[in-house]
């Protein structure tokens, strides 16, 4: 029930954030990276260019590491330890 909160609250988190505030997907590193291009009258590059299907593979390959995080070791934090009775 804590996982389904918890993932309640960051969709409900990221809804408000682009559709009600307004904000955009950008980082202040990727705003700041073009606005100083643009000032010197260059062509805004990045380290790491990703067209439509590397954001994909990449978003796909967070996701598989974030649920690897969230599916075996944050599940450790709120185990319960259940005392079983002695059968003997």
């Amino acid at each position: 029930m804590t996982m389904i909160g918890l993932v309640a609250a960051m969709v409900i988190g990221a809804y408000l954030g682009v559709f009600v505030f307004r904000g955009d997907m950008e980082t202040k590193y990727i705003k700041v990276i073009e606005e100083q291009a643009a000032e010197q009258h260059l062509e805004p590059t990045h380290i790491v260019e990703l067209d439509e299907v590397g954001e994909y593979v990449g978003f796909s390959a967070a996701g598989a590491i974030g649920g690897f995080i969230i599916g075996y070791l944050l599940p450790s934090i709120f185990e319960r330890n259940y005392v079983r009775p002695k059968v003997e």
